[in-house]
């Protein structure tokens, strides 16, 4: 699915399928680094690609972060879209969200997110308006779920993000919820267990409070 048109996903001025093949493969690329020191030359190198070629499909570098930019939040918002349309109540949605989101593939994913979130922050270039587009984006499907259940969406995607943002820290483990595939931490949250097993188990116990 794709973004809403905005300063940082405008449309492509020369579309075409090589190059949705070599932004995907940027995606992929920037995934495992960081998006802010992307540099053409080894980018091009790594998949099978010139500098000449980047910048004549995409006009600039900073066009190109602004694209990966916008595959990111796109991916992101479709997950949430997917629980809406699949889950149940609200709390099964919410905890079919989480499922997905925490799950290793999503990994990369969740650190160009968060990057560019934090690149943000008094920035201009492709970074600008980032955070607020997101939230533009996350709320109005997340206040659908919550929908008479007397929860603050805002509350909820702060707690969210946050627990996700944790969860990244944690570079000892994929992020992912253990051999049995129980998300709900073995611990209650009191300090026991792993830091990904804490993770989980926080977010359960705001579900328990916010949506029981």
């Amino acid at each position: 699915m794709s973004a809403p048109a905005d300063a940082n996903s405008r449309p492509s001025p020369r579309p075409s399928p090589r190059r949705e093949e070599i932004l995907a493969a940027t995606v992929r690329y920037v995934a495992d680094r960081n998006v802010s020191d992307l540099s053409l030359r080894p980018l091009a190198a790594e998949i099978g690609s010139s500098p000449r070629v980047l910048l004549y499909l995409f006009g600039s570098k900073e066009q190109l972060v602004r694209e990966v930019l916008a595959v990111g939040r796109a991916e992101q918002l479709a997950l949430l879209e997917r629980s809406e349309v699949e889950g149940g109540s609200a709390r099964e949605t919410l905890e079919l969200l989480w499922e997905w989101l925490t799950k290793p593939e999503h990994r990369g994913a969740l650190r160009l997110f968060f990057e560019g979130y934090v690149r943000a922050f008094g920035h201009d270039g492709p970074w600008q308006g980032f955070g607020t587009t997101s939230l533009d984006e996350w709320l109005p499907p997340l206040g659908r779920v919550l929908e008479g259940t007397g929860a603050n969406p805002t509350v909820v995607l702060a707690v969210l993000r946050g627990l996700l943002l944790d969860l990244l820290t944690d570079t000892d483990t994929d992020g992912g919820t253990g051999s049995d595939g129980d998300n709900s931490g073995t611990d209650g949250g009191n300090g026991s267990g792993s830091h990904a097993e804490r993770v989980h188990a926080a977010w359960c116990a705001f579900l328990d409070a916010t949506l029981p």
